[in-house]
């Protein structure tokens, strides 16, 4: 599964790349910010509506496990602890990374 999906970073990566490669072309071409404007508001569009028709849910607490190892460059304890912490405020909880200088591993509050 990892290796078909992600967080979305390097997909972000990719389009950014290719607007600022789009936008030289234009502007190059002689084209006005305002038509660069419009033309990026209706890509993002396109791009919204296609990424939308993608998107899934991550369910099970390995799901997120994935894709928060992922996030944290392949690291499978730092995604593991995320999916711990995401187990324990659920789906619509506040998670908050702060350096520590003891040994506690997780603290739930």
């Amino acid at each position: 599964c990892n290796d078909k999906v992600g967080d979305g970073t390097t997909t972000c990566s990719i389009l950014t790349a290719k607007v600022i490669e789009e936008v030289s072309k234009a502007k190059a071409a002689g084209a006005d910010i305002i038509s660069i404007k419009n033309g990026i508001l209706k890509a993002k569009e396109a791009v919204l509506t296609a990424l939308l028709s993608m998107k899934r849910e991550v369910a099970s607490e390995d799901e997120i496990a994935q894709v928060a190892t992922i996030s944290a460059n392949g690291d499978k304890n730092i995604g593991g602890k995320i999916a711990q912490c995401v187990r324990e405020v659920g789906k619509d909880g506040v998670i908050t990374v702060e350096e520590s200088k003891g040994f506690k591993d997780l603290e739930v509050e």
